[in-house]
Parts: structure tokens; sequence; C-alpha cells
């Protein structure tokens, strides 16, 4: 790989340009920084003493790029590779682009493994597109108009695919992201081209802003050594739609409000009986007294600039702590079965880490302003941009740049995130909601509410409706004209508001959520019922769970065993690990709850990718390649052994209970931690401590799992297939990573084939197998899976119902039939079409 030295007469301008290089690339490239001279009275200067040795300390053979200042530190540079003598230096090149866009561009192309030539083209074009962004009017500092740039690198061999755009929304945030996270990793030049504009396409916002809506040509064209990659990779994930449904089930209400998605209304009607009109985005009735919610962004501290590696430092700080919240928040959603939703949250998280963002922050924070007036700037700029496009879906993408500006102003400043603690139910009252905001609201306190902006399309309308939560948008001066502590009636399919009902309305309204909870009560009691398909076959429907809390959910929710029990979580988060008497108790607690029913419990799967506190796992390259799952547990006995008298020792009085493998590649593996079992078995016995072994399952998650699976089964009750982790192990494609995105789905062909060849063994060896990846609880996929021969599916307990329904609509032969032709199919887009 491509190494790094930055020359700079100025040692604090060095450390900056290095820290902003280094977020970046997330030090992925070696970079090196020879800055000042060593005179205390006369700082600014460059040494090539200093110099030689920085190229020294990351030389590489594939090369070193050497960026400067100014003129001079070019004089020192020649002086440096004077003086050192050697075959090394025909592998260094003094780059004479501008010393800040430079380093960015050239470590960014170094960290996706480019040659030196090509880094330092990169380098070359740095400042290409920010004069793209700039206005047509503007001039280049020789005064050459932006039009007669120079062209991106092996421009005469750029190829191109085009794509109509179907997305209902067209390309917003979240397609951006996606588009985003399939191309970035290729060693190629890639645009987007729209409306005659041509942007970069790895910079989310400036995709996002081409404004490109549903029935738009959407063209990708790239360049260089893997463009014809990147154009797959687009047409891949563009015939997946960018990994959106384009075929969602849309309320009626939405559909007659099309017209009206984000404008405030500037005439509201009332009728003789009261009633206010608006938009209702999230169906429901909903009676409680009225509760104002105001959000505000937090003030900039009034303070003086504290030079600019301080002022880089507190950002960085501040962007990390919020991409982590972020994901937290995305995890939490996703948790709850709501993966659609919890995508809002993972497109916050690539609008915040877009390069274009960090740029800016950087060049504010060099004109000495200070990191909070920097941020609440761009913000502002960022939203107003959204805010001036054409399509009304993407301007209500502004209040998600506002919500991302307020949750990092609010980590800059140390202010603690705003706690609403309610002690009755209140229909809540905003001139908007954000994502965030909406996504903590707890449903049994918010009964319902009203917003004066927003639509059906706004990410806190998707929120509301995953909540269950009666909301309605669109009433203007809404804060002025209700009264906190009011009682106050919504009808969220109708969009009907009394804010003054009359004892007859709120008899009427009671009857009308009376009507609703009992039919809310049929469909429950259906949820509960075993699920059959129609000609008779039973398919076990279990929960996933990580909690009591979600036990009692899942119970609820119609779960009839518990298919995965996350023991990590009790692990996760704590100064030392859990104790044999907690874990006990926790796994008692869960068995006990389900009665008879089957309850599995996972053995602690947790990797590299993360690390406890109190267990010293060491660095590793790649972690999911590495020591995690059961492998993690053979090497740390002692923690594994406290885990396992728990599960003995909570087996003797629960007989429910079950254990489960995690991550087992051999037989070698198994045999070992079956041993390990054994022997805890043993020492409990001898210490007159009642234990029983329980029935032994193991996790199909890794490639050489299917491979070795008629030698597994031979060793346990049953298997389990962790789609999931299959998914990324067979297509070699991190699940976390966007760049390879495109290739994680487990309706891949390969993955599904891997799945067909478990089957095969359990069944030949006569043990079930259950799916407790997250495509178990697709209902989309649950035809497929019990025509190939799935026994068990095991999901989120909120994805249960559909699921059963999902069951109870399917026929067994013909699933069967179905299973064959999508086993058959070539190719994702092929699958996903007849999905």
């Amino acid at each position: 790989m491509v190494s790094i030295v930055i020359v700079s007469h100025s040692p604090d301008l060095a450390k900056g340009v290095h820290a902003l290089a280094e977020q970046m690339t997330q030090g992925k490239v070696q970079i090196a920084v020879a800055a000042g001279v060593d005179d205390p009275e006369n700082p600014i200067g460059t040494d090539a003493i200093a110099i030689m040795m920085a190229i020294e300390e990351v030389y590489s053979p594939e090369g070193v790029l050497v960026l400067v200042d100014m003129g001079s530190a070019i004089l020192s540079t020649d002086m440096a590779l004077e003086l050192m003598g050697s075959e090394q230096t025909t592998n260094v090149h003094i780059c004479a682009a501008p010393l800040i866009e430079g380093a960015m561009s050239a470590s960014v192309a170094a960290a996706a493994g480019m040659s030196l030539e090509e880094v330092t083209n990169e380098a070359h074009n740095a400042l290409l597109a920010k004069y793209q962004l700039l206005n047509q009017s503007a001039k280049l500092p020789n005064g050459i108009p932006t039009d007669v740039l120079p062209t991106p690198t092996d421009s005469e061999y750029e190829t191109e695919v085009e794509w109509l755009v179907q997305n209902p929304h067209g390309i917003h945030a979240r397609p951006a992201s996606a588009i985003v996270g399939a191309i970035s990793a290729f060693d190629a030049q890639i645009w987007l081209r729209c409306h005659d504009r041509r942007v970069s396409a790895k910079s989310i916002n400036s995709i996002a802003l081409l404004d490109v809506k549903q029935g738009d040509t959407l063209a990708c064209i790239a360049s260089g050594k893997e463009a014809q990659q990147a154009l797959q990779a687009f047409q891949l994930l563009a015939h997946n739609h960018f990994n959106e449904s384009i075929d969602e089930k849309i309320d009626v209400m939405n559909k007659q409000n099309s017209a009206n998605t984000i404008h405030q209304f500037t005439d509201i009607i009332e009728d003789e009986h009261g009633c206010l009109r608006a938009i209702g985005i999230s169906e429901g009735i909903a009676i409680a007294p009225i509760w104002h919610y105001r959000a505000t962004m937090p003030k900039a501290r009034d303070r003086s600039y504290l030079g600019y590696e301080q002022e880089w430092t507190l950002y960085t700080q501040a962007s990390d702590a919020a991409q982590q919240e972020l994901s937290q928040l995305a995890d939490r959603t996703a948790h709850a079965g709501s993966k659609s939703e919890s995508d809002i949250f993972t497109a916050h998280c690539a609008m915040l880490a877009d390069p274009d963002l960090s740029n800016q922050i950087a060049q504010q924070l060099s004109n000495k302003i200070n990191v909070e007036n920097a941020w609440s700037s761009i913000i502002e700029q960022t939203a107003q941009a959204y805010k001036d496009v054409s399509s009304e879906y993407m301007q209500a993408r502004a209040k998600d740049i506002y919500d991302i500006g307020r949750r990092v102003m609010r980590l800059l400043i140390g202010e603690a995130e705003q706690k609403t603690v309610l002690t009755e139910p209140v229909i809540l009252a905003a001139v908007d909601l954000s994502p965030s905001d909406t996504a903590q609201l707890d449903p049994t306190m918010i009964k319902g509410i009203i917003l004066e902006q927003g639509g059906s399309t706004s990410h806190s309308a998707i929120l509301a409706r995953a909540l269950g939560i009666p909301a309605i948008t669109g009433l203007n001066k809404l804060m002025s004209r209700s009264q906190e502590g009011s009682v106050a009636v919504i009808n969220g399919c109708s969009g009907e508001v009394w804010l003054s009902p009359t004892s007859l309305q709120l008899e009427s309204a009671q009857k009308e959520l009376e009507k609703q909870q009992f039919q809310k009560e049929q469909a429950q009691a259906a949820m509960i019922e075993k699920a059959y398909t129609q000609d008779g076959i039973s398919v076990d429907i279990f929960a996933n769970l990580a909690t009591l809390e979600d036990a009692d959910q899942a119970l609820n929710s119609g779960a009839e065993g518990v298919g995965l029990v996350r023991s990590e979580f009790l692990f996760m988060e704590r100064e030392q690990a859990p104790s044999e008497q907690y874990q006990y108790e926790f796994y008692s607690q869960i068995a006990n709850t389900f009665g008879n029913k089957q309850v599995i419990i996972r053995t602690l799967d947790i990797g590299g990718d993360k690390p406890l506190a109190y267990l010293q796992q060491g660095h590793e390259d790649n972690p999911f390649l590495g020591c995690r799952g059961l492998r993690l547990c053979l090497q740390n006995e002692e923690l594994f052994k406290v885990q396992l008298n728990a599960l003995l020792r909570a087996r003797a009085k629960h007989p429910n209970l079950y254990v489960m493998f995690p991550m087992v590649s051999t037989p070698e593996e198994l045999h070992q931690a079956k041993s390990l079992l054994s022997d805890c078995h043993n020492a409990l016995q001898r210490d007159g401590i009642s234990s029983a072994i329980p029935e032994i399952g193991i996790m199909i998650e890794v490639p050489a799992a299917v491979v070795n699976a008629k030698q597994l089964a031979k060793e346990v009750s049953f298997f389990s297939v962790g789609t999931n982790d299959l998914t990324q192990y067979v297509m070699a494609a991190d699940r976390g990573n966007n760049a390879v995105s495109y290739l994680v789905s487990a309706t891949q062909p390969a993955v599904l084939r891997m799945i067909e060849l478990a089957v095969k063994a359990a069944h030949d060896a006569g043990i079930p197998i259950g799916i407790c990846g997250e495509m178990a609880g697709d209902p989309k996929l649950t035809e497929t899976l019990i025509g190939m021969g799935i026994d068990k599916l095991s999901m989120s307990p909120i994805r249960i119902a559909a699921v059963k329904q999902a069951v109870r609509a399917t026929h067994h032969q013909q699933a069967k039939r179905k299973a064959k032709e999508v086993l058959n199919a070539e190719t994702l887009p092929q699958i996903l079409a007849m999905l």
C-alpha cells in the first residue's frame, strides 16, 4: 500500500492534516509528518533530516507520496532524497497538489489500494469536486472557467449504465447510502448523472441532492481498473431498487393526501362540531390530554478558538460518539423487529460519515472558527440545500439533517440527552418530531401524536407507524391553538382532530376505540394459535430474545418457544463477567416463563468485534475470521465453565432448556465443547450439586459447518441456521460494510443452496433444523423455507403474527414446487422477482 508523508512549515497545520487524513482512512494508510524546525523561538520551517526520517518511517515498496505546503518544502525534500542515496528514492514521489485536499484524496486512494501513479493523480485532481460544487460562474484561481476543468483520470475510457428509478421517493438518503456503500471500495472513478448534473458517487449528500425522482433516469459512470465491477455492483443494487421495496403498501389516507406531503396547512377547516381536519399518517384512535413537546438545537458555546488540532479532536470525539448512539438506535429498532425503520438511523450514520462533511468542518476550523459554530453553520447550510430541492420528499430530509445536527451539538457542548418522564398517558403535540425523538417514545404513555409539520413520508411518520402510535400532521398553529392538559381526540386514519371534544364526541370516540381494541384482541388470539399450512403441516414459530422483558413480549406475541437466547447480552457492558449464580437465575427465569415450551440458550457468542472489558482478546485484523463464538470460549475455559455450570444447574430444574453452540466449524470443536460440558456435569455431581446435561444443538453459520453437516448431525439433537453470519461467510462480505452491502442477502442463490445442503444432512440424520436469522421473520420467504424443509422459524416477537399468517396461507406441496423453482434460479434478481 502506498504511504503518505506530509511536509509543512507549520507543525500545527501538519498535525491537523494528518488527523483529517487518519479520520478519512480509519488508520489504514501509513502517514508520517515532517513539519517545523527544532527552534522554539522560530519553529516555522522544514528540515531535510526530519523529512528523510519520515520517509524511512513509512517506506513501502509500493511507493511513498510526499505532499508539501510551499515551494521551499520541495527543496528540503529534494535534499532529503539526496541524503537517502539509495534505490528507495525511485519509489518516492513529490506531489505539487494542494496540501489539505491533496492529502485527503491521496489517503483515500491509497487506502483503496491504488498504485503510486493513481494516488498521485487523485491528489492532483483533488480540487475538481470542489469546483464542480460551485456555480457555473465560478473561476479557477487563474481565471479559467469551471467548464474547462481537467477531466478525471481515464475519462476517455469511461463506461456507463442507466437505470430508470422506480423508488416511490426517488434516491433519498437511504438509497444514496446504499449506493455509496456498494461502489466506494472499487478501484475506479465513479460518478452519478441526472438532470444534466454529475456528482461523485462516493458522497451521500451529493447524491441525495441530485434530486433524483421516481421516473428519472440515473446514470452511473465509471473509469479505471475496476470500472466494470463497480457498474455491475451498481446494477445489482439498482435491480434491488437500492435496498428499498417499491411495492410497499401505502395507507389509503396517505394516497388521499399525497399532494400534501410535507407542507403545513395555511388554513385548517373547522366544522360546526369543532372537528379539525389534517393529514392522518398513522392509523388508530387516541383519547388523552395534550402535552406540548419542544425540542431545540442546543446553542453553541461562546468561547475562544482552541487551535485546529484541539477543535478537530472535539469534532471527531463528538462525531464518533454520535455514530455509536445512532448504531445503538439502529440495533435497538432492528431488534424490535423493525429492520426497515432501523435503516433510517443507518442512513443517519452514513450522512455523518460523509467525507464532504468532514472536509467542510476542516475548512471552517482552518479559518479559526470554533467547532460548535462551524458545525451549526454547516448543518444549517446542508439542511437548506435539502429544503431547496424541488422534491417534497427530499425537502423532508432536512429534518434528518437537523436531527443529526442536534445530536452532535449536544455532544460537543456536553449537554445530556433529553429524557422524557411522563406520569400519565398523553397525546404529544409538537411542531415536528425528529426520528430520534420518535424512536424513543414509549407507546404505553404516548397515545397519539399531532404535528404542525411533516407528512406520511417523514421518518417520524414511518417510526410512529412502526410503534403503532396514532398520528396526524399538517395542523397549522397547533401549539398556539391547543391547551396543554386539555383532553383531545384524534383519528389517525381520517386525520380528524377534536381539541375540545364534547361529552358526546368523547363517548363516540371511546366506543370506536373499544371496537378497535376488540379487533386487536381477536388478531392477538389468532396470533397465539399454532400455525398450520393449508394441508395441515405444523411449523414451529419461535422467538429470538435477549432479556427477561423480551420473554414476556414473545409469549404475548404467540411464540411457541425460544429458538435463540442471546446470552452474550449478559456479558456485555460490564466491568466483570457475570457470576454463575446470576447466569443460573437468568436462564431459570426464562425457562420458567415458557413452562414446558422449548427454550434454546446459545452459549457466549462474541469476538474481537465486540470486546469485553474483562477479557484480554487482543487485536485482530479481521475479527469476523478470528477468535469468536465457540472458538473464543474453548480458549477461555474458565469463563466458559462458569456458563456451562449455570446452564447445567438450570437444566436440572427446567427440562425445557436446551443448549446451542455457536460458530462450530469442525467435529473436533464440537467434541471438545461436549467433553467440557460433561466434565462440568461430573464436577457438579461430585460436589453434590444437582445438574443435568441438556440436549445439544449447533449453529450452522459457516460454510465448513455445512460441508461437515453430515458428521456434525450425528453428534447433536438439532441444527439452527444463523443466516446472518452464514450469508456474510458464504459471500465473503462483511454484513457491517456498506461497500459490499449489495452481496449481503440471505436470498443469494449460494446461501439458499447452503441451507438446502444443511436441511438434507439434518433430515438424513433424523434431527430437526430451524432458522434463527433475520430471514426467518420475513413473510415473503416463509413459503420457500417451508418448501425447503425447514422445521422451525425463530424471529423477533414483532414478526410472529405476520409469519404465522404466511404459514396459514401456504400449501405444503405448492411450497415444495416454489422452493425448487427458487433453488434453480441463477441470480439474486431472479429470486427477488419470484418472491
